[in-house]
């Protein structure tokens, strides 16, 4: 029987700033997480630019899942990831979102969890339930490794988890609750050490009428 999950990795090459040979990859990491426990399946495209990321989404979501997780990881900046616009990237999701149940969306870029407006206005009106991102300067292997811990974790969620905001906030916390508030996994715009509790974004829509994106940044370490 297949499985009803699907988890969509979208990866632009991360180039020899990150690898000598320009061959690393998020994707063996979540086929090792995919070996684990196999509950859901595991979808993985390149994208260089608009075109290209906006095909391979397309692509994607003409599989036949009844929800999907989305995992953006290439460098980013300020609202740019690198090859195109957030605004573009995000749009594409929430428009995606309107006809496929997409629960979940982490951004695996540097410096994007600082736009905390755009996850929230492209997560509203559409099936996603919650985003997430970092706010500094992400070391590669530390961001990945945060990044298959939270699919870990949040990929266990029940459908009727997702009805309060507090099932998402509590999830995520678990995850970070073997890691200290004041660690670093990155730097601020001056190269400065960031605080992990400083350094994480995320948004929570909760399913039903009337519910609305919120920042939820400020409780995943005080609960």
């Amino acid at each position: 029987m297949k499985n009803k999950t699907a988890l969509i990795i979208l990866e632009r090459p991360w180039g020899t700033n990150t690898s000598d040979n320009n061959r690393a990859s998020v994707l063996p990491f979540f086929h090792g997480l995919q070996q684990l426990n196999g509950d859901f399946d595991v979808f993985h495209a390149q994208f260089y630019e608009r075109k290209s990321f906006e095909m391979a989404l397309n692509d994607m979501m003409q599989l036949e899942y009844s929800q999907f997780y989305i995992y953006i990881a290439c460098h980013g900046s300020g609202k740019r990831l690198e090859g195109l616009n957030l605004s573009t990237a995000m749009f594409a999701i929430h428009e995606k979102a309107q006809t496929n149940n997409i629960v979940g969306v982490v951004i695996g870029a540097c410096e994007i969890g600082k736009n905390v407006s755009h996850l929230q206005a492209y997560s509203e009106g559409s099936s996603i339930v919650w985003q997430f991102g970092y706010k500094c300067s992400v070391n590669w292997l530390d961001g990945t490794l945060l990044d298959v811990k939270i699919f870990d974790e949040l990929l266990r969620l029940k459908p009727k988890a997702f009805n309060e905001s507090e099932n998402i906030v509590q999830a995520f916390a678990k995850v970070l609750e073997d890691f200290k508030p004041e660690a670093s996994i990155g730097y601020d715009r001056n190269d400065l050490r960031m605080p992990l509790k400083d350094s994480l974004t995320l948004v929570v829509q909760s399913k039903g009428q009337g519910k609305q994106a919120k920042d939820h940044s400020s409780e995943l370490f005080n609960i």
